[in-house]
């Protein structure tokens, strides 16, 4: 015993020191490390050393003590020996020109989708993260994520790219870590003045004054036509005390889909689609979302696969849903993220393909200001969103796409927003937008759930679908068989311009760009095209890929051997 004491007290005196101190490099550097050891006697001896950087992901040292940096953050060097340990703070930063992901061709690689994320506080973000081998092919495999610091917020399960926002705003980084590679992408946690302004004041329809609360049961649920009757139960709180023998007024959005008696026992009328159940007490409203679906399934039930685009272009993880069900938008990072809360429904039978949905926001209408996270719409508009649909092995998108049977979307909407427009939410409708102007989608299937700032509707084909005030519409419904030709946007354009047409039947299709003498510059188009929506693009160059001079061109249209359309095109350079 004695023995073992004295060794311990003489393996105390051992030593390691790492003479290099704190270092402060760039991604992709090399730099020589060393350590310093003594023993017992205080003496140098060269023993091998063990080195070590956490986390992995900022770089390794060799055999030969080169310490190489791979990605951008912070964290230690940590030289090792017999378990006797020295640490110096290391931190990887990006320099000026210097590109953390690493360049074209640099693989094996871990890349993150998007790279520069913003998120509210209290708010979940779905990130997209893949590995790249040598081959320059994605592949299959677990990515473990981490975000630093950690007080911005937590991944609830590492292997999933899930991140929920804390409540602390700050800058930080996500880490998606494989092995000894990984990627790193820039985060902001945030909080909206309306966020705040909601966490600080009582809801006046949730919890009002003096501590009142009213909740209802069961929430927001989806349920089979023909089901058995539903009991919902509200209950009022006041100063979270239970208020018993309280009467409350029970009502549905659609008797057509169900009825509620005044005990709140609802009953399925037959008809599928979503009807709001909403509880009413002391001039409180609490509201839960009902949709009913046919479980009768046709012989084939379609796919449709489901693209989230963000402004540059970058797309998220592709999502799949089948007809009869229903995909709920949460999780989007900014600026997507306005359309977080939302829902679509197709209902079995709405399609007879496969079908492909890219999501965007609507450009259009929209202006994204990165300085402070916010996204407005022009023309009094509350919310939109840009679907385009594209069949599965087609290569041209149709817009309008028509549904066999509506489907049922559901938006949401900000108060603060429509406080500063004047505007109230029982004046809200939701409309297709087009060139033209704003078309209700239909003035009977329109529902507004003022408690859940939540709006929902039947629509009968996808395009661009906005949220406003009921009274601004002033264009002719859109039908199946409608054409409309030569949609040219940006014009004028400095780079490139898109000429988007829309064909009711099939046919041959020339577009060709004149100069204003008369003479052709640039063939966009000729040749065969199917029914539906077509877009081209011309890069403001002529037939020798030269770039065409500055001023004025025209845009004609020919269909079936006759011009349909000539619209000028302004090119500034």
């Amino acid at each position: 015993m004695i023995i073992l004491i004295f060794a311990f007290a003489a393996r105390s005196q051992e030593s390691l020191f790492i003479t290099t101190g704190e270092l402060t490099l760039i991604p992709k550097s090399g730099i020589a490390v060393a350590a310093v050891y003594k023993n017992s006697k205080g003496q140098i001896s060269d023993v091998n050393i063990t080195w070590h950087v956490k986390p992995s992901y900022l770089g390794k040292v060799n055999i030969n003590g080169t310490l190489t940096t791979n990605h951008q953050g912070e964290g230690y060097l940590i030289a090792n020996y017999r378990g006797i340990k020295d640490s110096v703070k290391l931190v990887v930063t990006e320099s000026p020109g210097n590109n953390v992901k690493g360049k074209k061709g640099d693989y094996p690689k871990v890349e993150i989708v998007p790279g520069n994320i913003k998120v509210e506080v209290g708010d979940p973000v779905e990130l997209y993260g893949f590995y790249m081998n040598s081959k320059d092919k994605k592949a299959d495999t677990t990515i473990t994520w981490l975000i630093e610091p950690k007080e911005l917020g937590a991944f609830p399960d590492p292997t999933h790219s899930i991140f929920h926002a804390g409540n602390k705003t700050g800058k930080g980084i996500i880490i998606a870590q494989l092995g000894d590679i990984a990627d790193t992408a820039k985060i902001e946690v945030y909080e909206s003045k309306w966020k705040k302004d909601q966490r600080e004041k009582i809801s006046q329809y949730n919890i009002g004054t003096n501590g009142q609360q009213l909740t209802i049961a069961p929430n927001d649920q989806t349920v089979y036509k023909g089901a058995d009757p539903i009991q919902y139960l509200a209950t009022y709180k006041i100063d979270g005390t239970k208020q018993r023998g309280t009467k409350f007024k029970w009502s549905v959005s659609d008797p057509n889909i169900a009825t509620i008696n005044s005990d709140g026992l609802l009953t399925l009328v037959g008809k599928t689609g979503m009807t709001l159940v909403t509880a009413e007490c002391n001039n409180m409203i609490k509201s839960a979302e009902l949709l009913v679906i046919d479980s009768m399934t046709d012989s084939k039930i379609n796919n449709i696969w489901i693209h989230r685009v963000l402004p540059n272009g970058k797309e998220l993880q592709v999502k799949t849903v089948k007809e009869g069900e229903s995909y709920k938008i949460s999780g989007l990072p900014y600026p997507l993220n306005i359309l977080n809360g939302g829902m679509i429904h197709f209902p079995v039978g709405c399609i007879n393909e496969d079908i492909v949905i890219y999501i965007f926001i609507p450009e259009e209408y929209a202006t994204i200001d990165n300085r402070n996270t916010n996204v407005s719409f022009s023309d009094e508009i509350v919310a939109g969103i840009k679907f385009s649909v594209k069949p599965v092995g087609s290569d041209n998108i149709v817009e309008p796409y028509w549904f066999n049977i509506p489907i049922e979307l559901k938006l949401v909407y900000k108060q603060e927003l429509l406080d500063s427009l004047n505007l109230v939410p029982q004046n809200l409708n939701v409309f297709f937008a087009n060139k033209t102007g704003f078309t209700k989608v239909n003035d009977k299937t329109t529902t507004i759930d003022t408690a859940g700032h939540r709006i929902y509707a039947s629509i009968a084909h996808f395009s661009t679908i906005v949220v406003k005030e009921s009274k601004a519409f002033t264009s002719l419904p859109i039908t199946p068989s409608s054409e409309h030709l030569l949609y040219i946007y940006p014009n004028p354009f400095n780079s490139s311009s898109t000429i988007q047409f829309s064909l009711a039947n099939a046919g041959k299709v020339n577009i060709t760009i004149y100069n204003i003498f008369g003479q052709p510059v640039q063939i966009l188009a000729n040749g065969e095209y199917s029914e539906g929506l077509h877009m081209v693009s011309w890069q403001g160059n002529d037939f020798n890929g030269s770039p065409a001079p500055s001023g004025m061109y025209l845009c004609r249209f020919i269909k079936d051997g006759e011009v349909s359309q000539v619209k000028r095109i302004i090119l500034k350079r």
